[in-house]
């Protein structure tokens, strides 16, 4: 439920609360048509676009000590996703039937005080982005154990990316969505992957002239892979919301 003081911003010109009611009630009156033309209005008015990292410059590495990873996911956009779930659009969207993924749930890969996260360019291409948890936008789930520290955490993030645009850059509800990078990613930074994200990681500084992780060399051999890749994938298809791709309205929605 919103405050007053929610309601009353929704009402403020300009706020991206605003602008989005504004595009829903057009396109809600517009039919199938309208709904295509509004929803790139829509995803504009949520604010696509490149982030600033938030993530403290420092040196990467990869053999730290043991860390918690979790992944995460929140209603699209925050409270935006909460106000937006709603609305008539996101009832209707919510009631449908379970067969694809709903749109207004975002996943994430969490690790200490950041989330890493594939989001959107104003070209519906998808970009890395991360950003401080507010655990209270959260629904968390610990899936495994990573060594990489915050700097790797963002390269590697940007790595994941990286190879994902390289197969197909534009944003995709069913396969080029925020539920494939957290599975990838995880397989990227879980303990007992190294050899595997060492070469990778060495193609994509090859490519890219990017990634300053200096040192590569694995000070723990003797740990075997988790399987926090398929804990991931089964906690996601377990939580996520599904709707009838028959029905959605927003068809490759953004939003996830």
């Amino acid at each position: 439920m919103m405050s007053d003081s929610d309601t009353a911003s929704e009402g403020v010109p300009g706020s991206k609360r605003s602008k989005a009611k504004l595009v829903l009630n057009r396109v809600l009156f517009r039919g199938k048509e309208g709904v295509l033309k509004g929803e790139l209005q829509l995803q504009q008015a949520l604010g696509l676009g490149h982030k600033p990292n938030v993530i403290p410059p420092g040196e990467a590495s990869i053999n730290g000590e043991l860390r918690t990873v979790e992944i995460g996911w929140h209603p699209v956009m925050g409270f935006a996703g909460k106000w937006f779930e709603g609305t008539e659009l996101g009832k209707k969207i919510s009631g449908l039937s379970k067969k694809y993924p709903d749109p207004t749930q975002h996943w994430a890969v969490l690790v200490g005080e950041y989330c890493h996260e594939l989001w959107m360019d104003e070209h519906l291409h998808v970009i890395y982005i991360n950003e401080k948890i507010n655990r209270e936008e959260w629904h968390t789930f610990e899936v495994g154990k990573t060594r990489f520290n915050d700097e790797a955490l963002r390269q590697a993030g940007e790595m994941v990316i990286f190879n994902m645009r390289q197969k197909k850059p534009a944003y995709n509800l069913i396969d080029n969505n925020c539920q494939n990078f957290a599975s990838l990613m995880l397989e990227a930074i879980q303990i007992g992957a190294h050899v595997k994200f060492v070469t990778s990681y060495q193609v994509y500084q090859a490519a890219t002239g990017e990634g300053r992780i200096k040192d590569l060399w694995n000070e723990h051999p003797e740990e075997t892979e988790e399987h926090a890749v398929q804990n991931a994938q089964q906690l996601m298809v377990e939580e996520t919301t599904e709707i009838d791709n028959h029905h959605s309205l927003f068809g490759c929605s953004p939003f996830r």
